[in-house]
């Protein structure tokens, strides 16, 4: 069974995703919805067997689309998730799920209630380097697992951003840019249990700007483990991604490669006779990896996603939590 495609938005990925639908079995790209023509073309033009259209309304009212992919904005996330399902098309879409709890129960209730499947695209989990620490953890190769530092320091970059990324109220800011990635990885490892969020939330690079740019974060799950999560949008620094793990019988870390900065690398180590030990990992793709899970969800009819909504809707109330915590200046119990 062949899927049709629609790719709605181009945005920073809108472009790569229509190799990735090329290289999946079972997907077929229809149409690109694109408004800004200055995106658009260059894009049709070295695509001229992809129709593109200006609206995304006009792509989910095909026969021919059975799966959207959604590359849009942070704060379109919602009503084009609504739309899609309402119009009986499976959803694909970039992470984060949207900018609030309550649009996240919204999509899920129009996916639930239109029999299709919405996926938050969290690719990290089929980073290698992520799936490794995953099963570390999982085997218990290194004994029980006590504590995380998960940490992204990187570089703002403003004039290469859209304006957008840097109004909370459209969804911008590091923590939904940035700090959904690294919740997303913890649920996933640790596991969905979180109990306690305290932290610190702010502007400090960048004041201007009506988003946040830092955060330190502390979250307790309730069989006892812990994690902080340290970011931070800098003008000038030292790029550093990745998170160290720490086991009752030794450590392990990943790095993954972010920029053009200097010494950059993805890998895994452990902790082997008071050295580290870099363990090889394969080399794929992991958003190719991601969309072909996805599709075959889909064909084969799976009540839910590869990644659940639930997982996409709880990495948001944990951000909130974080949000809602730096404003009250204590620790919040999820859920209260």
């Amino acid at each position: 069974m062949t899927l049709g495609v629609a790719i709605l938005g181009t945005g920073r990925l809108g472009g790569r995703y229509i190799e990735t639908v090329r290289n999946t079995d079972g997907a077929e790209i229809r149409v690109v919805a694109e408004p800004l023509e200055n995106k658009a073309a260059p894009l049709r033009k070295g695509n001229p067997d992809i129709d593109f259209v200006p609206d995304y309304t006009d792509a989910l009212c095909r026969d021919d689309v059975d799966i959207v992919i959604g590359t849009l904005p942070h704060y379109l996330h919602h009503r084009a998730a609504v739309d899609a399902a309402i119009a009986g098309k499976h959803i694909f879409l970039e992470k984060p799920m949207a900018t609030s709890v309550a649009e996240c129960d919204e999509m899920i209730a129009a996916a639930r209630s239109n029999g299709v499947l919405l996926m938050t695209a969290h690719t990290q989990r089929y980073m290698p380097v992520v799936q490794r620490m995953k099963e570390t953890v999982d085997s218990k190769a290194l004994g029980d697992l006590v504590m995380v530092h998960s940490v992204w320091h990187k570089p703002y970059d403003p004039e290469g951003r859209p304006a957008w990324m840097f109004e909370r109220s459209q969804g911008g800011g590091m923590g939904m840019m940035d700090g959904t990635h690294m919740i997303d990885r913890l649920l996933w490892i640790l596991g969905p249990d979180i109990v306690t969020v305290s932290a610190m939330v702010g502007t400090f690079t960048y004041p201007e700007f009506n988003a946040d740019d830092t955060a330190m974060c502390f979250l307790r799950w309730r069989n006892g483990r812990v994690a902080t999560i340290s970011r931070m949008a800098w003008r000038e620094g030292i790029t550093e991604y990745g998170a160290d793990y720490f086991f009752t019988d030794g450590q392990a870390r990943l790095r993954i490669a972010y920029g053009q900065g200097p010494g950059q690398v993805t890998g895994f180590w452990i902790s082997a006779n008071k050295e580290w030990k870099q363990v090889p990992v394969e080399d794929v793709d992991p958003l190719q990896e991601e969309f072909a899970d996805f599709v075959q969800a889909v064909q084969r009819g799976d009540a839910d996603a590869p990644i659940p909504m639930a997982h996409g809707r709880q990495v948001i109330e944990v951000f909130e939590a974080t949000e809602r915590s730096s404003a009250l200046g204590r620790e919040v119990t999820l859920g209260a």
